[in-house]
């Protein structure tokens, strides 16, 4: 399978990049830029629909937003993405192919009732950054006419090279503050639940999927995750503990909160074959990000 991973560079890109064995490498695409980014984006994807060869998957792991973006921002993104699926629409290679959307789990079912959330549940978001992911799901099915529509709700990811810049990734942010002894601060209840799943985990589970929808040439929702859900106050005890140092933790207030559940269990999408894949125990998984912490700030590669 030929697949094409728009966002490789990000924490959930290049984790899909480690797990795919025939990719696309198309140019840089200059990101602060949304004219030129297009640009980039459509003579790719002509490049990538001029070769016939087999299978094929382009799948979408680019954004900028976070749950503390702003409705301009968000808008701004929405209708960057819409540009794009509509070229995507009438420019695509021939053959069996299909199109996967990265969505997030914690913003399509924010405001929804009944944990634990499946592919079956009702989106409900609630806040700018839920209603972007969504409205992104509902873009993307303007495909449907045209080739398969995979969509992949996914729950909290983590592991080494996260962007810090962003607010995000609270397992790589308390590895930071214990790294640096800077607060950090919280803004949900630490009895907040949430499913958490190692990048190249979620990686390998997307590709199956991917694989799965190319064969059967059908649209589909997936949920990712580990269904293994963990209160927030039982993350930060695990990297104390994983540090050897009390990580200094702060309450505090922000907008983004409110669009925020309390209680995101998750029940994934499993078959026999994913039921099989194993999982990083938790753990582990945050010490491999704690030591990545710890060497990027040694090397002055983060902000101290």
């Amino acid at each position: 399978m030929r697949t094409w991973i728009i966002g490789s560079g990000g924490l959930f890109g290049s984790a899909l990049a480690r797990a795919s064995s025939n990719l696309f490498l198309g140019p840089s695409v200059p990101w602060e830029d949304d004219r030129r980014a297009l640009e980039v984006l459509r003579g790719s994807l002509s490049e990538f629909a001029r070769d016939n060869s087999g299978p094929w998957s382009i799948v979408w792991a680019a954004g900028r937003a976070t749950t503390s973006t702003n409705q301009t921002d968000a808008d701004r993104e929405r209708d960057f993405f819409g540009s794009f699926i509509e070229h995507v629409a009438k420019v695509h290679p021939t053959g069996p192919g299909a199109f996967v959307l990265t969505s997030s789990a914690g913003g399509a079912y924010a405001g929804s009732n009944g944990p634990p959330f499946s592919s079956s549940t009702k989106a409900r978001p609630v806040g700018v950054y839920g209603h972007l992911k969504v409205a992104q799901e509902q873009i993307v099915e303007r495909l449907s006419p045209h080739l398969p529509v995979l969509t992949l709700r996914v729950s909290n990811l983590y592991g080494p090279g996260q962007d810090l810049s962003k607010l995000q990734g609270l397992i790589s942010r308390l590895a930071l503050a214990a790294v640096t002894r800077e607060p950090i601060t919280m803004f949900v209840p630490l009895d907040t639940m949430r499913d958490f799943i190692f990048v190249d985990d979620a990686a390998r589970r997307a590709m199956y999927w991917t694989k799965k929808a190319l064969r059967e040439q059908a649209s589909s929702t997936r949920v990712i995750g580990s269904g293994q859900p963990e209160t927030l106050a039982h993350i930060i005890a695990m990297m104390n503990d994983i540090a050897r140092v009390r990580v200094p933790v702060a309450s505090g207030m922000h907008y983004s909160a409110r669009a925020q559940a309390h209680d995101l269990r998750l029940s994934p999408d499993v078959d026999e074959y994913v039921q099989r894949l194993p999982l990083t125990p938790l753990p582990d998984g945050m010490k491999r990000v704690f030591l990545d912490i710890r060497q990027r700030h040694a090397q002055a590669a983060l902000p101290a």
